[in-house]
């Protein structure tokens, strides 16, 4: 079928290999009348192209000759058989032989003993008939101490370069540097708090040490524990009032202490960083002497009215 589409549908190198491979090319067998036959008598078929078949037979031949002339050698391996003929080469100088190097002690085979006295057992087997069963290597490994092991298990790091990397060398570096970034970091939370903040924190750190020394059980009669106590502002006290100490809540403001100010009709205090310096248009003072001077009008005035009476 594959010469047939070759033939009739293909065409270059490839349709050629096929066409050589399925032999000659068939043709038409022919029908020839037989001479010595009577006219009308049967007549009979000759193939003139027999080379697919001559080919198919001539193959199996030789297989079967193939098949005779092995032989099966001692180890189990097939060999040709020696024909009588001699071959067509002649020797012109002997060569020196190569003798193959000797197999190394790993790649040895593996002779395993086994114990004709007690056969193999099939199922459940203890570890000690599994271990006489299993098949033991001859192979002596030389002794290594544990830190030669940890070196030989180590995972060898390298870089971009290829350069190996000193694993005990880089850890420190990474310690270093995640040092470096935690004490930056607790830097910032240390800048970022306030002057409060640090005061809260000490004294509640004296406190902690103060507690170390105290006994575990405190009793009635605990001075710091009733000044604690008695410090302590609640809400809804009757007698917060009638308290002499008053405990300051948060961070006051701080005022200005310098020298009496110019008044101003709002009464309102200058901040605690002035300079004592007089800044203004004069309006307020402008302002007091109008009164000053209206107050004092009505005065004499009143005593004028009165002054004959």
């Amino acid at each position: 079928m594959q010469a047939y589409l070759a033939e009739k549908y293909m065409s270059g190198a490839k349709a050629e290999a096929i066409l050589s491979r399925a032999g000659p090319k068939k043709t038409k067998k022919k029908r020839k009348a037989d001479p010595n036959a009577p006219n009308g008598g049967p007549s009979a078929f000759i193939d003139e192209d027999a080379g697919f078949g001559d080919e198919r037979a001539r193959r199996e031949q030789d297989e079967e000759l193939d098949v005779a002339e092995a032989v099966v050698a001692s180890d189990g391996s097939f060999k040709k058989r020696q024909s009588n003929r001699e071959s067509g080469w002649t020797t012109v100088r002997e060569g020196e032989k190569e003798e193959s190097p000797p197999i190394p002690a790993d790649e040895q085979p593996v002779v395993v003993s086994e114990n004709t006295s007690q056969p193999f057992k099939g199922g459940l087997l203890t570890s000690d008939q599994l271990r006489h069963a299993l098949p033991k290597a001859d192979i002596k490994t030389e002794e290594m101490s544990k830190e030669d092991m940890e070196a030989a298990q180590e995972t060898v790091y390298r870089d971009a370069s290829g350069r190996k990397i000193d694993m005990k060398v880089a850890r420190a570096e990474a310690a270093r540097k995640k040092r470096e970034r935690e004490e930056k970091e607790a830097e910032k939370l240390e800048w970022g708090r306030g002057l409060v903040q640090r005061e809260e924190e000490e004294k509640r750190r004296l406190q902690l040490e103060k507690n170390k020394s105290l006994p575990f059980s405190r009793y009635a009669d605990d001075k710091e524990l009733n000044e604690e106590r008695m410090e302590e502002q609640r809400w809804n006290d009757p007698a917060a009032a009638f308290l002499t100490k008053k405990k300051s809540k948060g961070p006051r403001k701080p005022e200005y202490t310098g020298p009496p100010p110019p008044p101003n009709r709002f009464g309102i205090k200058p901040g605690y960083r002035w300079d004592g310096v007089d800044r203004s248009n004069g309006f307020e003072k402008k302002l007091f002497q109008r009164q000053n001077e209206r107050q004092r009008v009505a005065t004499a005035s009143y005593e004028w009215s009165v002054d004959d009476m």
